[in-house]
């Protein structure tokens, strides 16, 4: 029995013993979730019960709430978060600015985060201990959208900005006009905006980030140009010195050619080079300080010749000139000095003197029947005579006879058109030309344009003569002798003579070679008033050779292929054709 005894009470594995220590643990741990349990029903009650009651000194975002129930407190509040967010804030920049409405614009108080704990219900341990405490102030929650306020920020600007303007600068009417630069006005945005959301909302009067926009050419900068180089430029005439002598340039005449560019900082005059240049000659020449070198001019009283002598010209270069003429324009004194350029002309007295003529070199006469056309050849004749050609000059028929017209004295006489003979004024100028020609031919001078007739004229040479027609064909050639040529011209009703006068230098001999190519000529009956009758002529081809030599040698020979039409036969059957 003993021994049982011992066994019973040093054996764990007995069931009722087993099981007294689990039992006392699950009993420790009930009882301590249950005081948890309890407490935290204490916790919310007491943040329930302080939920209902408002702390003796609170103010919240400024408004004194202490001391009021739950809801006057948030009466208060709220009314006061109505009034701030109805009031606009004032973005101001320089004296102008606009408002932002703060509902719109992204501005918000968060209401009930703002009286979380005051009037709200709340766990938070913080705002229980300031409720316990009796005493606490706080801010207003705010919600903002910081985006929308950029935004607001942004739209509002566009009322304020203001591009700046640049100045402009002109010479109108011989004075400056000049247009003062105006500056802008901007606003910084990103700067603005994180002012207006610091200051609100507490603050609704901002003073925006941002300022003035400086035109590109500030003011001063026209000042400058107006008293430094306007206002100098514009005092008075611009004196141009030519070596020892000097002209003036008045104001009004110089004034149109200036203007002046405004960038980058600073105003640049500058003037017309192209208009400069010859305004300088015109009164550089008006004044006697420049002038054209003038050839030396052979003058006749018959065959003696006079020279009035040659003169070098005087001329400036004005390009590459116009940054010396500004800096003189912005000076007191106003004088530009350019060198003077000598021009020696192309007839000195000397080589007139050498060259006159001495003898008759050539000489050819031409004959007609007595016509209206004479008068016209007789005017040609009294203009031709005494024209000089210097050595190495030119000569040109048209140019010395000018238009013919009935103003100069021509009447109408037979010309040729399409082949067919009309009356026009000047008709006979042709035989002129080629009793000129013809003197120029043996001269030997350098034959540089003539123009056979379209038809073969029997007083005329085979393939030696040369037609006229103002402004279309010219009989023009170049003196090439040792001399100058002095030509003499006389017509009567019968005929013209043409003498050259010079120095010999060529021997001519002119070779016609046999007519080829023979057409007969058609027959024409012309019932029209103005017809003009022709005698029939075959056409043909034939060539005329010039041989010129010089000190027995041949120099040079020039043949020359003219080709003629036929000269159809024309009758005239209208009673008052010619």
């Amino acid at each position: 029995m003993q021994h049982s005894d011992i066994e019973t009470e040093t054996t764990w594995d007995d069931p009722d013993v087993e099981g007294k220590p689990s039992r006392r643990r699950r009993g420790w741990l009930w009882g301590f979730v249950a005081t948890l349990a309890v407490l935290a029903l204490a916790y919310v009650g007491g943040a329930y019960y302080l939920s209902t009651k408002v702390p003796t000194n609170a103010v919240v975002g400024g408004v004194d709430v202490g001391g009021t129930t739950p809801e006057e407190a948030a009466r208060r509040v709220e009314s006061q978060v109505a009034i701030i967010e109805s009031e606009p804030v004032a973005v101001t920049l320089a004296d102008t600015g606009f408002d932002l409405e703060p509902d719109r614009a992204g501005l918000r108080i968060d209401t009930d985060a703002t009286l979380a704990g005051i009037t709200r219900f709340t766990l938070d341990p913080r705002a229980l201990y300031d409720h316990v405490s009796g005493s606490f102030e706080r801010d207003f929650v705010l919600d903002v959208d910081e985006e929308a306020v950029g935004k607001a920020v942004a739209a509002g600007a566009e009322s304020i900005h203001k591009e700046a303007v640049e100045g402009t600068v002109e010479f109108v009417d011989g004075a400056l006009a000049m247009v003062q630069p105006e500056e802008g006005l901007a606003l910084d945005v990103e700067e603005t905006t994180e002012r207006v959301i610091d200051a609100w909302p507490f603050n609704t009067e901002v003073e925006g980030a941002g300022g003035p926009v400086e035109p590109q050419t500030p003011a001063t900068v026209f000042d400058a140009f107006a008293r430094d180089f306007a206002d100098k430029a514009l005092a008075g005439p611009l004196t141009v010195q030519v070596g020892e002598q000097a002209f003036e340039i008045p104001t009004e005449r110089f004034v149109p050619l200036l203007s002046a560019t405004v960038g980058e900082g600073t105003i640049t005059p500058a003037i017309d080079a192209e208009a400069l240049a010859p305004l300088v000659e015109e009164l550089g020449a008006e004044a006697g300080v420049l002038r054209e070198a003038r050839d030396a001019r052979v003058r006749f009283e018959g065959t003696e010749a006079s020279v009035e002598p040659s003169q070098t010209g005087v001329d400036v270069s004005v390009e590459g000139q116009e940054e010396a003429v500004l800096a003189a324009l912005a000076t007191d004194e106003r004088v530009v000095s350019l060198e003077p350029v000598i021009t020696q002309p192309t007839l000195t007295t000397e080589k007139a003197r050498e060259t006159l003529p001495r003898e008759r070199i050539s000489s050819f006469t031409s004959q007609y029947s007595p016509a209206p056309r004479a008068q016209n050849i007789k005017i040609a004749a009294r203009a031709m005579n005494g024209t000089y050609i210097p050595p190495g000059g030119s000569f040109s028929l048209n140019e010395v006879l000018g238009q013919r017209t009935p103003e100069r004295g021509y009447v109408q006489a037979g010309t040729i058109v399409n082949n067919r003979i009309v009356d026009n004024y000047g008709g006979g100028v042709s035989q002129v030309s080629t009793t000129v020609y013809n003197a120029a031919y043996f001269a030997g001078v350098q034959i540089d344009e003539f123009h056979p007739h379209s038809f073969f004229i029997q007083r005329y040479p085979e393939g030696r003569e040369a037609t006229l027609s103002w402004g279309s064909i010219d009989n023009r050639w170049t003196n090439n002798t040792r001399g100058g040529i002095l030509l003499r011209s006389w017509a009567d009703d019968y005929a013209i003579t043409v003498e050259l006068w010079g120095i010999k230098t060529f021997d001519v001999e002119s070779v016609k070679g046999p007519r080829r190519n023979i057409v007969p000529p058609d027959t024409i009956v012309d019932d029209s008033p103005k017809c003009v009758p022709q005698i029939p002529q075959p056409g043909f081809d034939v060539t005329v050779t010039r041989i010129i030599s010089q000190g027995g040698n041949v120099v040079k020979r020039e043949p020359v292929h003219t080709h003629y039409v036929p000269q159809d036969k024309v009758t005239c059957t209208h009673p008052g054709a010619g």
